[in-house]
């Protein structure tokens, strides 16, 4: 039985302690398939693309690395590479649109290449692209959740991470122009639907694990996504369709072919109660805790960035610390984050 399922934690210098967060209802170790691996699905908008500093353009301070040596990190780890951990990482900003999308690709010879999979230790830099002279100064969560899995995965099969987010994307209604492609549509076209970009990149990825000689288990859909479009009425039940879509999607890829081992890892999106001024007010992370906080049986969570009732308290927007732009994580914050993720999955047995 879970504890709690909008998850609460707290920051040390060593790490993360997740607290009240489990659910409790492994019945025990399973034997497991020789080839299988763990797969999870990183999806969302900007804050998940990675839109976070690690080094800045401008200033060129390391942020990241001060940050690790500030808590006693060994930095070389997430700037040459988690090897036993591997992303592949596709995305866009609507105005430029699925033609032009930042990609693991190789091939970026046309919009469809750029869908091709590549699987890389993961490491700095694999956020939105570059900023002017300076290549690829941004990251996401998957640092931070690769850097807090990595230890358990030890030198077995690796975990595989998908990464496929797109900045400024809402469900309908959010702030996608008329004729950009949203979170709502299940039309069988990149130029309407998120949602089909999404399949398409996770089934490439998922054959290409196939190919490396893997049986790849989906045991996890995270997400961060909400600025656009926050307060939208019907988030709630545009957030459960897709997500009863994804599930049904991957249903072959799931634990003993069962959706209801597909967990789902949401987040709270920032609150304005900390040193940005920046709401979206409290309608979508109402939603988000509703979902996470149905049942005490399923694997759906949230985690509680906010700045009250003793979340994370995640800051944005801080241009010198990291947050580029108004809207996303400052360089420590979007590593917590990554953190929390990441003790999420160890906490609920979605590596066993």
């Amino acid at each position: 039985m879970k504890l709690s399922k909008v998850c609460v934690l707290c920051a040390t210098l060593t790490g993360l302690a997740l607290t009240s967060c489990s659910a409790n209802n492994n019945p025990g170790k399973r034997k497991k398939d020789a080839k299988e691996v763990e797969v999870f699905v990183l999806s969302g908008q900007s804050n998940m693309e990675g839109s976070t500093y690690w080094t800045h353009p401008t200033s060129n301070t390391p942020l990241l690395e001060n940050y690790f040596d500030e808590n006693d990190m060994d930095f070389s780890t997430v700037r040459d590479g988690i090897d036993n951990v591997l992303t592949s990482y596709y995305g866009f900003y609507h105005p430029s649109g699925w033609t032009n999308a930042h990609t693991a690709s190789e091939d970026k010879s046309s919009p469809e290449a750029r869908l091709t999979p590549n699987f890389q230790p993961t490491k700095v830099g694999m956020g939105v692209g570059d900023k002017g002279d300076n290549p690829n100064p941004f990251f996401g969560p998957e640092l931070g959740l690769a850097y807090t899995i990595s230890e358990y995965v030890g030198s077995g099969n690796p975990v595989y991470l998908i990464k496929c987010a797109f900045s400024g994307s809402g469900f309908t209604n959010g702030n996608y122009a008329n004729g950009d492609p949203d979170w709502d549509s299940r039309e069988d076209d990149p130029r309407q639907s998120l949602f089909y970009l999404l399949k398409t990149y996770t089934h490439n990825c998922l054959e290409v694990i196939k190919d490396a000689g893997y049986a790849p288990l989906i045991r996890g859909f995270v997400w961060h996504q909400g600025e656009s479009g926050g307060g939208k009425p019907d988030y709630e039940t545009s957030m459960r369709k897709l997500l009863a879509d994804f599930k049904t999607e991957f249903e072959d890829y799931a634990l003993y072919k069962d959706t209801d081992n597909i967990a789902f890892l949401d987040c709270t999106i920032y609150d304005g109660k900390g040193t940005s001024s920046l709401s979206y007010g409290t309608d979508t992370n109402n939603a988000k805790m509703k979902i996470a906080n149905e049942s005490e049986d399923d694997l759906n969570f949230c985690i509680n960035a906010n700045h009250e009732e003793g979340g994370l308290g995640l800051e944005i927007g801080d241009d010198a610390k990291g947050g580029y732009n108004t809207y996303h994580y400052n360089t420590a914050d979007a590593f917590k984050l990554g953190q929390a993720y990441g003790q999420l999955i160890l906490d609920n047995d979605l590596l066993d």
